[in-house]
């Protein structure tokens, strides 16, 4: 038995394999979109009333987020204007500001020096009371040394008066 296959019924059979691959392929996809489709149904129903209000109530959404909108632009214009109305003043305070900080440094400047001119004579005048206390108490034990003296020359002078 000779089969003599051409190229022609070869190309054929493989056409027809393919077609048939193609044909269980699409069938495969066809059973899954069916099934994606029964679980769609099946969550649509679950859900029908959930959904039927939500379209009722998408125009008064859709309405409300106008409003919003709106406000929220109005909203954003004020405060453009404000901030435009607000700017030299704010300007204003903060060069004010800036002249009230330097004017505390120089004060502070000035009291730091004042500090130290007091601190300075201060101690000047505590060293010129140190020094007159002790040149006082010299005097005074000069004066008590000068008094023991003339005591004991008035001895010595008594002493000789009563000896003639």
């Amino acid at each position: 038995m000779n089969i003599t296959i051409t190229l022609h019924d070869l190309l054929r059979i493989l056409l027809y394999l393919a077609g048939i691959g193609a044909l269980v392929y699409l069938a495969l996809v066809l059973k899954n979109v069916v099934g994606i489709l029964k679980s769609l149904r099946t969550k649509l129903d679950e859900h029908e009333a959930v959904i039927d209000d939500t379209f009722k109530k998408l125009p008064t959404i859709t309405d409300n987020v106008t409003v919003i909108s709106t406000n929220a632009s109005r909203l954003t214009t004020d405060a453009t204007e404000m901030v435009e109305v607000v700017k030299p003043e704010v300007e204003r305070i903060a060069v004010t500001v800036g002249g009230v900080t330097d004017t505390v440094d120089d004060i502070a400047r000035s009291v730091d020096e004042t500090t130290l001119r007091l601190t300075s004579t201060a101690a000047v005048v505590s060293d010129s009371i140190n020094d007159t206390a002790r040149t006082i108490s010299f005097n005074a034990n000069n004066i008590v040394d000068y008094f023991y003296i003339l005591r004991e020359v008035l001895e010595a002078l008594r002493d000789v008066i009563r000896t003639r």
